[in-house]
């Protein structure tokens, strides 16, 4: 790979596959997945740039079942290693006794392409690492000036993936896409440790972020948690700001799923035995948060846009409250489906807001905590989960900010906290970041990145069960 290319074009990874699946034996099934990223970022502390970074991969991986599995990988992709890799591979699969295939019908040879989903802006494409300069230079100049440290990092993405696939009965599958990712985030700290403030946000589009205004606004929030004052753990009427409200929507969502069934009634989407068919049933059909939210996932959606993979179709979670749909674990597709019916839990999803400002949800607030985001969450166990707010906690008193809090634990269920909703705010997409190098994971889902949209939301009763010392 050219050090000249950021990602391969649909072009040079057909090649890639064309000579791999010439040169390795035509029987039994193969998988051929060509990836390849770049990432070029900044990164600063203490007010200073530490480091400029481009970076750039591809890897090959081949799957290749002839009586026995057969699998290799590699980052190079010139001609003479895919010549090494294709005759290991046939050295292997010669090893192995065919099996005999029993097929109810014979399958006709078919071809199927699509370029899946494309989620793909130039502007962050084309921007580069020293373009960042000017932001970072404006940043820490304007924090040294308040006399604060200021610590982040601008990165930009894109990926590219070709995946092909050939069965048994010569059938050829070929799915291909690209993304691009832009993620900033920022702290900004007070030397003496008195305070903390932080930003950031993730698309897929550059011009989407405004680095400026994110690093503005982590400035503002260090210097009004100054001072903070400590008060009494309890449960507090909470207003989650959008990236504190997203761990709660991605605890929810990943719970929402069917289990192997042996396991099913573990998770809390499962209802009591029902005698009569002896196991127990979902609640898909009943109402298990508060009516007002919507959950969904659309894989071509710019703003929560995750895989190029066709497969994966638009799906409504949770309407109005009510449960509509569940992820199939691998565990239970074994068991009671079709493989076909594997859908992993997904990582990238929105919800739906309102037009509903936070000034107006402070204004409507008697007695509150606003929280920035919560940090270093742990499971404790039955669906219950405990962390601490960070960055950012302040007190509301009759429908103004009136001071800082010190932070605290916070010990709470998303269950819970989704079935005490008292409003619902503007959505917007909080920063979600994903290592492009690291999304190569399975034969189907590769080339993901994650994006979340969630709103403001205010919650009655939020439990708060200590005084932590972080800022």
């Amino acid at each position: 790979m050219s050090d000249s290319i950021k990602v391969l074009s649909q072009k040079d990874a057909e090649a890639v596959v064309n000579q791999v699946k010439s040169s390795i034996h035509s029987h039994g099934t193969t998988n051929i997945m060509v990836f390849s990223c770049w990432s070029s970022g900044q990164r600063w502390a203490r007010n200073k740039a530490m480091l400029t970074s481009d970076k750039r991969d591809v890897r090959l991986r081949i799957t290749h079942d002839f009586g026995n599995i057969v699998r290799a990988t590699s980052n190079q992709i010139d001609e003479e290693s895919l010549t090494a890799i294709c005759k290991m591979i046939n050295v292997y699969a010669n090893r192995a006794e065919p099996k005999e295939i029993f097929v109810d019908k014979v399958q006709d040879p078919v071809t199927y392409d699509s370029k899946g989903a494309t989620l793909w802006s130039d502007s962050t494409f084309n921007r580069q690492a020293l373009d960042n300069a000017p932001v970072v230079h404006s940043i820490s100049d304007q924090a040294n000036g308040k006399g604060f440290f200021a610590s982040g990092y601008i990165e930009n993405a894109a990926s590219f993936v070709l995946n092909y696939e050939r069965d048994r009965w010569g059938r050829e599958y070929t799915t291909s896409g690209k993304i691009t990712q832009a993620h900033c985030s920022m702290t900004v700290r007070d030397p003496s440790g008195n305070g903390s403030g932080w930003a950031g946000g993730s698309s897929f589009d550059m011009q989407r972020l405004d680095p400026e205004k994110i690093g503005a606004s982590a400035i503002e929030k260090c210097t009004l948690s100054l001072n903070a004052v400590r008060i009494e753990p309890g449960r507090y009427q909470t207003i989650l700001e959008p990236q504190a409200a997203s761990f709660f929507f991605m605890t929810l969502v990943s719970q929402l799923r069917r289990l192997a069934p042996e396991l099913a009634g573990v998770g809390p989407v499962y209802l009591e035995v029902d005698e009569l068919v002896s196991r127990r049933r979902t609640k898909l059909g009943l109402k298990v948060v508060d009516e007002r939210i919507n959950i969904w996932h659309d894989p071509v959606n710019p703003l929560v846009g995750t895989h190029v993979d066709p497969g994966i179709e638009s799906t409504t979670l949770i309407e109005n409250g009510i449960l509509k749909n569940l992820f199939n674990s691998y565990e239970h597709s074994l068991k009671e489906l079709v493989q076909k019916e594997y859908t992993e839990v997904r990582s990238s999803f929105g919800v739906t807001g309102s037009k509903v400002t936070v000034e107006e949800m402070i204004a409507t607030t008697k007695r509150g905590l606003l929280v920035t985001r919560v940090s270093d969450p742990i499971v404790v166990g039955g669906g219950l989960f405990t962390g601490t707010t960070r960055d950012g906690l302040w007190l509301i008193e009759n429908g103004k900010i009136t001071k800082a809090v010190r932070n605290f634990r916070w010990t709470e269920s998303p269950w819970f906290v989704f079935n005490n909703v008292e409003e619902l705010g503007q959505s917007i997409p909080v920063f979600t970041p994903v290592d492009m190098r690291n999304s190569l994971q399975t034969t189907r889902y590769s080339g993901a990145s994650t994006s979340v949209v969630c709103p403001w939301i205010k919650i009655n009763d939020f439990s708060f069960t200590s005084t932590v010392d972080a800022i």
